[in-house]
């Protein structure tokens, strides 16, 4: 069973990493013959030339990052702290258009340093990492043993957060078809890296090359392991106290959303298991007639290969609400062991029906002044969405579908 709670809970105890991190950067910055530019550069040049170098084929890559990317915060002490605040993630303009952007830290959590120790804690040869040296990815001239080590580390059976591929008895192979289909301009190993710590940039790569678009934001640029994305909008919780006509408009593009992730692409379902209101933005004109909705934290996804053998079940997965204050709670072995589930059905249900603790009354869809058949209808179909237990749940999908006719008639 998996839960945000814990996640939530030691957001402060990562922020101190993001200190850790600034003081070695400042370190392997005084290092340098020539110093770099500005913070931004710092951080790319010790990816590229501490983290890992055998990732990056291009030395140059760091050059002018300052210039695409400014933060909004003006000091250089306020741009690099704001760069370990919550999730990493931080807002600022890109380059001469001054269009709004955010730049994420993929290696929030120090994830890469911990696997390189790791790593080198398996080789009794391997020398100790020292002010002058470092312990190396390759070995013998090859990448093969740390791409082995860092896959192994991806499909372990006990992780429960980041990226978790499925079904459980296939899964290097539904890894290795993953990875086949993102373009072939970075190493392997910068993949694999970026897959355990954080794989939002490749599933935004994946879902990019579909015909038919993704509410995801638009990957604008990747340094390191950084990357810059477009800016979606506010995020949800901004928007529970607007007019009943905007809610709706919103509900019923997350329920699409739901729609659309659960069909997956090129045969991968990607299951949504943090699906939070500070993780969906909002765009909303000015005459509040078009909304856009776009889900901006892609880090807890399960990727399931829906074209995979050895699923326990071919039956569809129907998800059971667990009692879980603060969180969303599900069972991991159940949604794998399935070529298909209605987790983000449920998910969106939820989102829509209740805040986490299980309050209605501060749902999305609380249409309190609304007491009118159709506000009755919805409030009917979320609970049903919601409370339901298998086997006695009715199929989520005709759920939603009969939930969009309902939006619709009431948006005409």
């Amino acid at each position: 069973m998996n839960s945000r709670q814990h996640s939530k809970m030691l957001r402060f105890l990562f922020s101190c990493y993001g200190l850790l991190f600034v003081i070695v950067v400042w370190k392997y910055a005084e290092r340098e013959d020539t110093p770099s530019s500005g913070p931004l550069e710092s951080i790319c040049e010790y990816d590229v030339k501490q983290l890992c170098p055998e990732c990056f084929t291009d030395t140059s890559v760091c050059r002018g990052i300052g210039d695409i990317f400014k933060p909004q915060d003006g000091s250089w002490s306020s741009r690099i702290n704001s760069l370990f605040a919550a999730h990493s993630t931080t807002l600022g303009t890109l380059g001469k258009t001054n269009t709004l952007a955010v730049m994420k830290r993929l290696n929030r959590r120090e994830t890469i340093e911990q696997l390189s120790r790791e790593f080198c804690a398996t080789d009794a040869n391997t020398y100790s990492v020292s002010a002058t040296h470092r312990c190396a990815w390759s070995r013998s001239g090859t990448l093969k043993a740390a791409s082995a080590f860092v896959t192994d580390s991806i499909l372990d059976k006990r992780r429960v957060e980041g990226c978790i591929f499925c079904p459980p008895n296939t899964k290097h192979l539904s890894l290795q078809r993953f990875l086949s289909m993102i373009e072939p301009t970075a190493t392997e190993l910068w993949k694999l890296l970026v897959v355990r710590a954080n794989a939002e940039p490749l599933i935004l790569k994946l879902l990019s090359q579909q015909q038919r678009s993704f509410p995801v934001p638009t990957l604008l640029h990747s340094f390191g392991f950084s990357i810059i994305e477009s800016f979606d909008g506010e995020p949800l919780n901004n928007f529970y106290d607007h007019q009943p006509s905007v809610r709706m408009m919103i509900a019923r593009e997350l329920i699409k959303a739901a729609f659309r992730f659960t069909e997956g692409a090129a045969g991968f379902r990607f299951y949504l298991t943090d699906l939070s209101p500070d993780n969906v933005a909002i765009k909303l004109t000015e005459d509040s007639k078009t909304v856009s909705v776009s889900l901006v934290d892609l880090d807890n996804i399960i990727v399931l290969d829906s074209l995979a053998d050895g699923f326990s079940s071919n039956r569809h997965h129907v998800h059971g609400k667990i009692e879980c204050d603060g969180c969303f709670a599900y069972v991991q072995d159940d949604v794998c062991g399935h070529r298909s589930s209605d987790l983000n059905y449920f998910a969106v249900c939820q989102l829509l029906h209740e805040n986490l603790n299980g309050n209605a009354e501060v749902g999305l869809l609380h249409l309190a002044d609304e007491v009118t058949d159709a506000a009755q209808i919805l409030h009917e179909l979320l609970d049903e969405c919601v409370h339901c237990q298998p086997p006695s749940c009715r199929n989520r999908s005709i759920i939603l579908e009969e939930m969009l006719n309902v939006l619709d008639q009431c948006l005409a």
